[in-house]
């Protein structure tokens, strides 16, 4: 993938980047069978439950993987940026989610209004999250600054995908 795009998005969420990124672990999501395209618009209904997300990177190594709603509750005016939907720690390196540590449990994407996008970010921790303090609630969150403060650092890999509120249909 083109590394401006994935500058855009990250610039975005995590903030003041001064190169491209370029993903240096491997974030690969599947809902159901379906594995997730970077850029791709998933139906609502594919993200009811929470994707198998498999991560590269080294097995002597534990990572962190945040999603959140940078467009919540409208893309165009956000006032909720960042919604976190997901928080996993403790993954081992060349594993999946489902080998980490869920500190906060999957919320099914829920755009109100408009075109959303959902952003994983992949971190490398520098010592096991055992001991993480509750969030407050799920909007307003910043994942850099959850970053710095669990000394995560900058993220390592992506992975994202947008949903649209789809409209009701009269009976």
């Amino acid at each position: 993938m083109d590394p401006r795009a994935y500058f855009d998005v990250i610039n975005d969420v995590v903030g003041n980047f001064m190169d491209p990124f370029v993903p240096t672990v491997t974030v690969t999501a599947y809902f159901g069978d379906h594995r997730l395209t970077n850029c791709s618009e998933l139906r609502l209904a594919t993200a009811q439950i929470a994707p198998r997300v498999v991560i590269g990177g080294n097995q002597d190594e534990l990572y962190t993987l945040i999603m959140v709603d940078p467009d919540a509750p409208n893309p165009n005016e956000p006032s909720s940026r960042e919604v976190v939907l997901w928080i996993v720690t403790n993954i081992p390196g060349g594993t999946s989610t489902a080998e980490g540590r869920e500190f906060m449990a999957y919320d099914v994407p829920n755009p109100q209004v408009g075109f959303h996008r959902f952003i994983m970010l992949l971190y490398r921790q520098a010592s096991p999250l055992n001991e993480i303090e509750a969030l407050p609630s799920r909007d307003c969150f910043k994942s850099n600054e959850f970053a710095e403060k669990h000394n995560l650092g900058t993220p390592l890999g992506i992975a994202y995908f947008y949903v649209r509120r789809q409209a009701r249909r009269n009976a």
